[in-house]
């Protein structure tokens, strides 16, 4: 279960809430050590002394320093050598620390000295008086990085790129589990002489977080799981993610008033797409997040993997139920456009230190259930893996449902098979699902996160990992993807995670349990016509010529900010014609030349978007032939309930109109 940190972004995107006061705690007692002294090297740099280990700046972030402990594959000495544990150490800002955090990042594979900006933002002020550590775990970033160059570059089929990778290990090859990186992971606290720590983890990062909790609980002052799946205890199938799609496309077309005012209900509509697409798939040219416009072919094992993967962007969801409704009625650009933009994303990084697949496969391999036993010859694994698809075909046919399991399996968003030319596990050598130590989770205060329209690491499992810790609290955000613990300081899970920090308690004041359940809800589309004549117009919006062309206007605008999300390419295309560009990070300026939601209906001029405050003000103009020459004004993108005021000019003279903001 891996994650690109953009699109997690856009999945964070719709929890921004307005700030939630948070009660001040006392300090708490805990890691108060002597301010460690900085010293000059004879070289001239500085050097930070924690414990017994001596750190030098690094380009991880604003004042981090770096350093590493060496270490053994493995303790037992069935796997000779050593290797350096890498890590970056951010100090309290203010210069005395009360305690230390440890974030730990999602993949497996993602290394977390490279995610340290993220963490800092989601922390907030917290690192006033909090240092910070970021362990990259065995096989990534900075330590001992796994490179495989045929996973890293696509240059083969994955599942024989996997064993490749796995027989260039050698004996390590099963050296790579959550355990053996959690005991790294001691060790450097070790070395640094940090009793306890406040640990947070996303993703597969919940994963680790548990491994460690089963074999250091005494470390842990609090634990905040982000995101959460078992360590153990969870079928190979991940049999909850069919029903959380169902339920997720459901609600987001539901909390829209432009969606649900349609005919049809998102699984029925599905359904019909599917049993057409089955009988015929669709081809359509359509551009991709890479700026390019592609060929695709729309079959159910691509509607698949659109669907799925929307659990990291609200931009899927915002959109996917409109562009089936067009699809239903001819009109493939919509949905291949969503499939060309999660199939060329244009994110052409294949950097191991920054994302190591092999990482993901040495961690997934040894850790993960599978449906056949690695220690058979790939053959007989070939053979169980086989006969476990076709039980699941003939017992339980609609665990994906409204895809097949075939379908499923081939959409691209899970390999089953990833390990089936993995290397055997030699002699001595544990592997499989880590369970805690001693039966059981220690009772440190235990916050479990999930994101109500998460399909990867579902709310079911999120219960499921919340039962297990004696002190738990699992709070599910209304709305949220996959991951909800920062989109900034103002974000409802950044909120949350730093409450539990401060207080190093798990009851929750009732302002943050408001903010978790109603975060607002994504703003779905209704449906993509091909001509002006056919814009949707909110309720209460008179329905003329002028108000067609400001809502087509501003619904262009908003599918941008939708494409800056969906892919990595600063140019593109309209769904329609023309072109875009966009400059800026956290002020987002978009160029519109010609760019066409719909066909009669080119549009230009400027969208300027603040990722922070969500604000999206335009400067837009429009084919003199229309009653409309310009459209200006702005808009909310995130609040519930914001509303468009647009100024516009043409032929009918000057007039503001007021309406939902798309």
């Amino acid at each position: 279960m891996h994650w690109n940190r953009r699109l997690l972004a856009a999945a964070l995107a719709v929890g921004l809430v307005n700030a939630v006061a948070c009660a001040s705690a006392a300090p708490y007692l805990g890691n108060l050590r002597a301010e460690s002294a900085l010293n000059l090297a004879k070289n001239g740099a500085k050097v930070l002394r924690v414990g017994s280990v001596e750190l030098t700046p690094c380009p991880v972030m604003r004042d981090a320093y770096c350093g590493h402990i060496t270490r053994g594959w493995d303790e037992s000495g069935r796997v000779a050598g050593t290797f350096k544990v890498g890590f970056a150490w951010i100090p309290a800002a203010s210069g005395r620390s009360i305690g230390t955090l440890v974030p730990h990042e999602g993949g497996p594979g993602y290394s977390t000295t490279g995610s340290g900006e993220w963490f800092a933002e989601m922390y907030g002020d917290l690192l006033s008086n909090h240092d910070m550590l970021l362990v990259d775990q065995r096989g990534t970033g900075r330590t001992a990085v796994v490179a495989c160059p045929a996973l890293d570059n696509g240059t083969m089929s994955y599942v024989r790129a996997v064993g490749v990778c796995g027989r260039s290990l050698g004996d390590r090859s099963y050296s790579y589990g959550s355990e053996a990186s959690a005991d790294d992971l001691a060790a450097v606290l070790d070395a640094l002489e940090i009793d306890q720590v406040d640990m947070y983890g996303d993703s597969y990062g919940t994963f680790f977080a548990q491994a460690f909790a089963g074999r250091h609980g005494d470390r842990l002052r609090t634990l905040i799981l982000d995101g959460a799946y078992p360590t153990y205890g969870e079928s190979a199938w991940y049999p909850t993610q069919g029903p959380a799609l169902r339920r997720a496309f459901t609600a987001v077309c539901a909390r829209s008033e432009l969606c649900a005012s349609e005919p049809g209900l998102p699984m029925p509509l599905l359904e019909t797409l599917l049993d057409r697409l089955r009988e015929r798939p669709m081809s359509v040219r359509a551009p991709g997040g890479d700026g390019r416009f592609h060929r695709v072919v729309l079959d159910p094992e691509a509607v698949a993997g659109v669907a799925y993967n929307a659990t990291y962007l609200s931009p899927t969801y915002r959109e996917f139920t409109g562009a089936v409704r067009a699809a239903l009625d001819g009109d493939a650009r919509p949905l291949g456009r969503l499939f060309a933009e999660y199939w060329w994303t244009g994110d052409t990084s294949n950097n191991p230190r920054q994302y190591s697949y092999g990482a993901e496969a040495a961690v997934s391999c040894h850790d993960y259930p599978q449906l056949f036993d690695l220690r058979r010859s790939p053959g007989a694994r070939q053979q169980q893996y086989r006969e476990a698809l076709a039980r699941k075909e003939k017992s339980r046919p609609g665990i994906y449902a409204p895809f097949s399991i075939r379908e499923y399996k081939r959409s691209g968003w899970i390999s089953f098979g990833m390990c089936l030319e993995w290397p055997r596990p030699p002699a001595g050598a544990s592997f499989g699902p880590p369970r805690p130590l001693d039966g059981a989770y220690p009772a440190v205060p235990t916050l479990v996160l999930s994101g109500e329209l998460d399909t990867i690491t579902t709310a079911a499992e999120g219960d499921m990992v919340a039962e297990r810790f004696t002190r738990s609290r699992h709070i599910v955000v209304a709305n949220g993807l996959h991951v909800v613990g920062g989109a900034g300081p103002d974000s409802c899970g950044a909120q949350l995670v730093r409450h539990v920090i401060r207080t190093g308690d798990i009851e929750i004041p009732l302002a943050l349990e408001e903010c978790a359940s109603t975060a607002p809800p994504i703003r779905a589309v209704g449906t993509y016509p091909r001509e002006l004549a056919g814009v949707q117009l909110p309720a209460g919006v008179a329905d003329d010529e002028r108000s067609r062309v400001t809502v087509a206007a501003a619904n262009t605008a908003a599918d941008l900010i939708d494409r800056w999300w969906q892919g990595y390419s600063d140019t593109g295309f309209g769904l329609r014609g023309g072109e875009w560009r966009y400059s800026g990070t956290k002020r987002v300026r978009f160029t519109l030349d010609g760019v066409k939601l719909v066909r009669d209906l080119p549009v230009s001029g400027t969208v300027t978007w603040n990722r922070r405050t969500a604000s999206v003000s335009v400067d837009l103009r429009v084919p003199a032939s229309s009653s409309v020459r310009t459209v200006t004004g702005s808009w909310n993108a995130d609040t519930d309930g914001a509303l468009a005021t647009l100024r516009v000019t043409g032929a009918l003279g000057p007039a503001t109109l007021t309406f939902p903001a798309p």
